[in-house]
């Protein structure tokens, strides 16, 4: 299984390509799961579905069993 993440300030596309990687790879015979752990979760907008199953997904980011704090390195 191979993981491709796409990282970077704001605004300098990361949707955008992640979209495009998703849908590409789709196209290719992959199967794809898709993550959007960004707040603003506007990958499922990108990848085209429709409204009210963007409702029901719920954002990673307010998933507080999977947010740990953690300090040190």
């Amino acid at each position: 299984m191979n993981k491709i993440a796409i990282t970077g300030k704001g605004g300098v596309g990361k949707t955008t390509l992640s979209s495009l990687l998703a849908y590409l790879y789709q196209e290719a015979g992959y199967n794809v799961l898709a993550v959007d752990a960004d707040p603003a979760s506007g990958l499922s907008n990108a990848l085209g579905f429709p409204p009210e199953l963007v409702a029901a997904i719920e954002p990673v980011s307010e998933m507080d069993e999977l947010i740990f704090e953690r300090t040190g390195a």
